[in-house]
This record gives C-alpha cells, sequence and structure tokens, in this order.
C-alpha cells in the first residue's frame, strides 16, 4: 500500500469521520477510499478552526483533523493552529511536503521547525515504517496532560510510495490522579476560610467533571465563576454560580472575589490574561491542573495539585466529608441566598438592554430575542472576538457541558464560524449558533459557502454596527482623521449569494421571528445567516467598569 493509505488507514481506526482540507492535501484520494468525507475549505485557517470546534464539542476522544498541502497551504494554516494552541485544544494537523529530498533546501517551507512553538508534539515521517510509531506517538501527546495540537509533517513520496501495513491501536487517554497529600492541605486550607470562591476552566470540561465540580462546591458552600474558555463547566443556574468573566464580567463575580478570602482554582491555568479576571496577589491559593508548569507561573500559590480535574475533584469530595464528618460546610444555604441577591440584581440591571426598542437596533435585543427562542440544553452557542464576545458572555447562561463554546487567548477575529461549523458537525442533533460582528465576517465570510456545500446547517447571527468596536480607545488620533475603525457592506446579500439562507434585519420588533425562522431554516439543513443591523453599544460590563 502507499504511505498515505497506511495513514487513511490509521484515521480510520480512530474514528475519524472527516478530515477538514484544502484540496491539495496528500491523503486526499487515501481518506476518500476507506469512506472518510473530505470537507474542503475555501480557506485553511477555517479548516483548522473546524478541526478546533469539532474537538471541543466531542465528548469522547475523537479529535478533529486538519490537512493541507505543502508550503502555501502549510503557511495558510498557520493562524488556526496558533489558535488552537493559545487555547489548549486538540486539533491533528496533517500538512504535506515536498519531499525528503527538498528537506533542508530553501524555499521550502518547513511545517516541522515553523510550528514548533504552536503545537506540542511536532514531527516529519522519515521512513514508511515511521508512520504507526509517529502517528501513535501524536495522538499519544494530545490526549495526555494539557490537550494541545500535534503535526505529523507527510513528505509527498512518504505519501506516494510503499509502506508497509500499519500496525496500530489507538492509544488511550492518560489521566494523572493527584497526591493524597496535596488533597488533604487544600481542604484544610478551604475549610479554614470563611469564603472561598472556585474558579473553574475548560480542564473541567476535558475532564468531564462537571458534576464532581458541582459535588465539591455545595460540599464546601463556595459559589463558581468560570473562566471564558471554561463557561458551561459549570450549570450557571445553578444557585452558587457566579457566571463566566473574560474581557467582561458578571457583578457576581466581580463582587464575591472581592470579599473572597481563598481561592480554589481547578481545570484552569490561573494565567494573568486580559482575558481572564485578575488574580488577588494577597489570597491563599489552591491550583489544580493537568499541566505542572501553570503552578507558579503568574501566581504564588500554597497548595499545588498535578492531575486530572475529575480524579482530584472526586478526592476532595471525599476528604471534605473525611473533614467533616460527612457534613460538609456549614453556610451552604446562606450562600446561596446571597449569591441569589446577586444575580437578581444583575438581571434587573440588563433587563431594559435586553428588551430596549432603540433603532439601530440595540445588540442586547437580539441576545435577548435569542434567549426566549432557545432551550439552552439542546443549543451550542459560540461568539466572536470583541464586542460579541464581550456582551453576550456575561449575560447567556449556559446550562450544560459544551453547550457554550468560549475561547479567546488568541482571541483572532473569525474564529467563530469555523469552530460553530465543527461543532455542528460533532453535534448534529444540536442547534449550533455562531454570533459575530460585520469585522469578523471580513476575514472568513466566504466560508460562509463551504457551510452551504457541505450541508453544515449552523445559525450565524451577525451584529453589524459598521464599526471596529473598542479601537479607538487605543488609536483615537487615527481613528479621528482617517475612519479608520470603519466598515460598510451588505453581508446577508453576500451570504445569500454563497447559498444560505439569509435576512437583513432593521426593526428591533422583527428580530424575534427573524432568530425563528433562521432557526427553522438549519432544522431544514440549510445552514443560516441573520444580520442585524445594531448601534455600537457602549454599555458593556467590562470588568473595569
Amino acid at each position: 500500500m502507499r504511505g498515505a493509505q497506511a495513514i487513511a488507514k490509521i484515521l480510520k481506526a480512530e474514528g475519524v469521520k472527516q478530515v477538514f482540507l484544502f484540496p491539495l492535501t496528500p491523503i486526499l484520494d487515501a481518506i476518500a477510499e476507506v469512506g472518510i468525507r473530505p470537507i474542503v475549505t475555501r480557506q485553511e485557517r477555517v479548516a483548522g478552526n473546524m478541526a478546533d470546534g469539532f474537538s471541543r464539542t466531542k465528548m469522547d476522544d475523537r479529535i478533529g483533523v486538519a490537512s493541507v498541502q505543502d508550503s502555501a497551504g502549510a503557511e495558510n494554516a498557520f493562524a488556526g493552529l496558533a489558535q488552537a494552541y493559545t487555547d489548549s485544544s486538540r486539533v491533528l494537523f496533517l500538512p504535506g511536503h515536498p519531499g525528503r529530498d527538498r528537506v533542508g533546501v530553501r524555499p521550502t517551507f518547513d511545517a516541522v521547525e515553523n510550528y514548533h512553538r504552536a503545537t506540542k508534539f511536532a514531527t516529519r515521517l522519515a521512513t514508511p515504517e515511521s508512520i504507526s510509531d509517529q502517528m501513535r506517538r501524536a495522538y499519544t501527546a494530545m490526549r495526555s496532560g494539557r490537550p494541545q495540537p500535534a503535526l505529523v509533517e507527510i513528505p509527498n513520496d512518504i505519501a506516494r510510495g510503499e509502506a508497509p501495513e500499519p500496525t496500530y491501536s489507538p492509544p488511550e487517554s492518560i489521566r494523572s490522579g493527584p497526591d493524597p497529600d496535596a488533597i488533604r492541605d487544600a481542604v484544610k486550607l478551604l475549610l479554614k476560610a470563611e469564603r472561598p470562591i472556585i474558579r473553574a476552566g475548560q480542564g473541567i470540561l476535558y475532564a468531564n467533571a462537571s458534576a464532581e465540580l458541582t459535588e465539591v462546591a455545595e460540599l464546601l458552600a463556595a459559589p463558581v465563576m468560570t473562566t471564558l474558555l471554561g463557561k458551561s463547566a459549570f450549570n450557571e443556574t445553578h444557585p452558587l454560580s457566579l457566571g463566566s468573566c473574560g474581557l467582561s464580567q458578571t457583578a457576581m463575580i466581580g463582587n464575591y472575589q472581592s470579599r473572597s478570602d481563598a481561592i480554589f482554582g481547578v481545570g484552569t491555568s490561573m494565567t494573568k490574561t486580559i482575558f481572564a479576571a485578575p488574580i488577588p496577589d494577597d489570597l491563599p491559593i489552591v491550583h489544580s491542573t493537568n499541566d505542572a508548569s501553570d503552578i507558579n507561573k503568574d501566581c504564588a500559590v500554597q497548595v499545588g495539585i498535578v492531575g486530572d480535574a475529575k480524579l482530584v475533584l472526586r478526592m476532595m469530595a471525599t476528604e471534605i466529608r473525611s473533614q467533616t464528618d460527612g457534613k460538609g460546610r456549614a453556610g451552604l444555604e446562606a450562600v446561596k441566598a446571597d449569591v441569589s441577591s446577586m444575580v437578581d440584581a444583575w438581571k434587573a440591571r440588563w433587563a431594559p438592554k435586553l428588551a430596549s426598542d432603540e433603532t439601530p437596533i440595540n445588540p442586547y435585543r437580539v441576545i435577548g430575542e435569542f434567549m426566549k427562542v432557545v432551550n439552552p440544553d439542546e443549543t451550542i452557542v459560540t461568539h466572536e472576538s470583541g464586542g460579541t464576545r464581550d456582551m453576550l458572555v456575561p449575560v447567556y447562561p449556559s446550562t450544560t457541558p459544551r453547550s457554550y463554546i468560549g475561547w479567546g487567548h488568541s482571541t483572532q477575529l473569525g474564529f467563530s464560524l469555523g469552530c460553530a461549523m465543527g461543532a455542528k458537525l460533532a453535534a448534529p442533533d444540536k442547534l449550533v449558533v455562531n454570533f459575530t460582528g460585520d469585522t469578523a465576517f471580513g476575514m472568513v465570510g466566504m466560508d460562509i459557502e463551504t457551510a452551504a456545500r457541505e450541508n453544515i446547517p449552523i445559525l450565524t447571527i451577525m451584529m453589524n454596527n459598521s464599526v471596529m468596536g473598542n479601537y479607538d480607545k487605543y488609536i483615537p488620533v487615527a481613528t479621528e482623521k482617517f475612519s479608520t475603525r470603519t466598515t460598510s457592506g451588505n453581508y446577508s446579500e453576500v451570504a445569500k449569494a454563497l447559498g444560505a439562507y439569509a435576512e437583513r434585519v432593521t426593526d428591533p420588533d422583527d428580530v424575534r421571528a427573524a432568530i425563528e425562522r433562521g432557526i427553522q431554516q438549519t432544522k431544514d439543513g440549510r445552514p443560516a445567516f441573520l444580520e442585524f443591523i445594531t448601534r455600537e453599544e457602549r454599555d458593556i460590563a467590562y470588568r473595569h467598569l
């Protein structure tokens, strides 16, 4: 068999149903021969975004796969892999290479060397006999510890040449358990505190540990905030939920964190970034992560725990019961009442915005009508970078694990479209919605055609305010003199021409009906694109306000 066929057999053994690609990948014919669906995108970056969205949504060990041609294809795909790397998402990337005789010969683009800092594992197939070993190493790396992309570069001569039958079995995920002494010390510290707070990240989602997180939160009588990437790890309708925090946050997070006297970070890197809630320097911290390099990285911790979030939380629940005679921490109902009063005030604060009759349409009105129409348990929502993210994250309640795909360490404009398409393929029975802005559409909008051509019925909701939000804060002179943040376009007409159902909405009273029509189109198997002409909304729950 050919090398490409050996790779295709391995992908088939891994349960791969589709590969996201641009046509000249060295494995295209081979994957088609074994029944793997090739999904061709309009841009290599979007292929990576789709693989990323698939991996973030799938609850089992199946991982999104992207493949591109050598040189230009590998160069164009970089942004998609960088996004997955910074957000700790698993993507198997299979770029081509001109051939082993061109290694190190200019101007050949060396994907291994150039992607070394944007992948967890990067290698080039050196011989046909190494295919099984290298693919096993790639999958093991992605399934162990911090989830990040892996790259296996495929020289064209190996893809086309003879190769042995692959000797390959899919490697299991490797989970590490915590140090029992660290669990004991962590529980002592948290029970000693009067007002501990739990800071939960996407490690909860990867470990499928939402139930365990809920149990520990109730035993500790500790409210839970989630990171941007961890949104949906904890049911935001639960009485202990403080909501999620990115560049914007709920008032509950700001209020409770300012009054807390201990932090339990679990499934999170505790990285100090503008896209995460500030970490007080004067509070004792218990930090649990599956990556030891996170411990004491940006904040000093009193107790560090390295291990899979599910295993850590199970042991913590047992230890809490042991240290409290099986009762858990006292005061649970009082904490719930405290959080409830803050939630009520928060909802009252934003209710007028969510029902606003302003024209141009207030973007919060779009979010408010959307929340009335959908069942969050049966919906997967993701945001775009910028204003759509900052408005949506604090006010939209996610209820079940992976019902919201939060992202943003790389914060590239345009990610939400490919992410939503990948998510829909991973969860075809769910309504999958991406909220986007007009500037982001300019980055990747042609791939609406991919959704139409490949029958991927997602719903795209665009907030079109004809400006690049917030940039005037950083470039006021250029903005004033040359209108550097102004954009224009009738994007619904573009989407319609690309094969999607599309509407352009200008009246706030038409918002709900348009959303209902868009959802029905997705149920009928067609992607829908709704363009809402909105005002530039400055009232956003940024942390500094």
